[in-house]
């Protein structure tokens, strides 16, 4: 096996120019693996047989690929520099005493057409999106699903990190309500700029702060997305949508108030809407106390009322379990 340089990832002249047309950032991103393809590593010499495309961005693509009996979720980017950074926060959750443990398996170089594209590869997750997930099981489902993203920001937020990226397509939802995060390419380290963003879900678009990665930043993004995955009536597309001038957290405080399937937790996203949360871990309390009730079945027809307080219940005690052993 060769030495691996200093500098691991390298970018060739024709990517680096890609980003720096337009608004340095990329649509699309070549090149395209088809089911098949073997993926080696340039440096680690493992190899990865495609089986097919999970999603794309901004910032790469990713395909669920195989390494013998096991499926992994391999993401192939094209800007070394983001994506060393995305790796190195990976690294350093992967290791830590928090859901994400054993998150991500390895970083690695693939030579194609004599330019080396940077890949990282991680637990393959099987889910729903947010947006069907909610519309096959109810509305009411928010609640858990809330606590449980309250619970993995928590985590993000005590080892250093913002998620910063925070929106349904970076979300997957498991069969009883987990939540777990899929594209690490947003996440920040505490203090610094914001490296990536939704414009719906960026407290700066909304004129509510800075895009400094804080604990309040993505507490704003979180109470955003709920009242966007909420929105039956679609105000808060259309709210989006208007001129800088005329959009405001007000805006948005006003939707949260009209918003009936949130009232009973209105008060928490209403702190977060204001940056009143100096810690995500006094907003999952908050969570914790008030959506226990919302997760009753709100209507004849729902029959998975029970099953909701059963998921929340396991939830709870999951979570003790995890601050348990985490301090001991």
């Amino acid at each position: 096996m060769g030495t691996r340089p200093s500098r691991r990832y390298t970018t060739s002249p024709v990517l680096e120019d890609r980003v720096r047309k337009g608004s340095g950032v990329t649509t699309s991103f070549e090149p395209s693996f088809a089911a098949g393809t073997v993926i080696q590593g340039k440096w680690n010499k493992n190899q990865y047989q495609v089986e097919r495309l999970l999603g794309e961005g901004a910032n790469g693509k990713v395909y669920l690929v195989r390494r013998g009996k096991k499926q992994f979720a391999l993401k192939m980017g094209f800007d070394s520099l983001d994506h060393q950074s995305e790796v190195n926060a990976l690294q350093a959750l992967s290791k830590s005493a928090s859901s994400f443990q054993q998150l991500w398996l390895e970083a690695d170089d693939f030579c194609w057409s004599g330019v080396d594209y940077p890949f990282s590869v991680m637990r393959y997750i099987k889910g729903k999106s947010l947006n069907d997930f909610i519309r096959d099981k109810g509305i009411e489902w928010i609640y858990l699903i809330g606590l449980n993203l309250l619970r993995k920001l928590t985590e993000l937020h005590a080892g250093g990190y913002v998620f910063g990226d925070l929106k349904p397509e970076n979300m997957l939802i498991t069969e009883y309500g987990d939540v777990e995060l899929i594209d690490f390419g947003g996440v920040t380290a505490k203090g610094r700029a914001v490296k990536q963003f939704t414009e719906v879900f960026d407290r700066g678009y909304w004129g509510g702060g800075s895009r400094v990665a804080s604990e309040a930043y993505d507490l704003f993004s979180f109470a955003a997305l709920m009242l966007g995955v909420a929105d039956r009536e679609r105000t808060f597309a259309r709210a989006a949508s208007m001129l800088p001038q005329n959009r405001t957290v007000d805006m948005l405080l006003d939707l949260l108030k009209a918003n009936k399937s949130l009232a009973s937790v209105e008060p928490i996203l209403r702190k977060a809407l204001t940056g009143r949360y100096e810690t995500s871990k006094q907003a999952l309390a908050d969570w914790r106390a008030k959506s226990m009730l919302a997760a009753r079945p709100v209507t004849k027809r729902n029959k998975h009322g029970a099953w909701i307080k059963a998921c929340f219940a396991a939830s709870l005690m999951l979570f003790a379990a995890a601050v348990y052993f985490s301090l001991h």
